[in-house]
């Protein structure tokens, strides 16, 4: 199985660090930039190792929109 991807899918969950989906899927580095403004911090900067589960609950977002964005974009990038 490729560990990228779980039924088909990339491989992204909730205690996943921001380091791991990037490191993983280059192309979603694009969807914290655009979560920056939203968290009013530059989560690459100051959450690069925290679980994008408390990524979410320290900056207020919605962590199953996240999931969903970057998994899609991660999809992108595998293309």
């Amino acid at each position: 199985m490729n560990q990228n991807k779980l039924n088909g899918e990339p491989y992204v969950n909730a205690d996943m660090t921001i380091l791991d989906v990037i490191s993983r899927y280059r192309g979603t580095e694009s969807v914290f930039k655009q979560y920056d403004e939203k968290a009013k911090a530059c989560l690459c900067c100051q959450a690069l190792f925290d679980p994008l589960k408390d990524v979410a609950g320290k900056y207020g977002l919605d962590l199953g929109q996240l999931l969903n964005e970057l998994k899609a974009a991660a999809s992108i990038s595998e293309a």
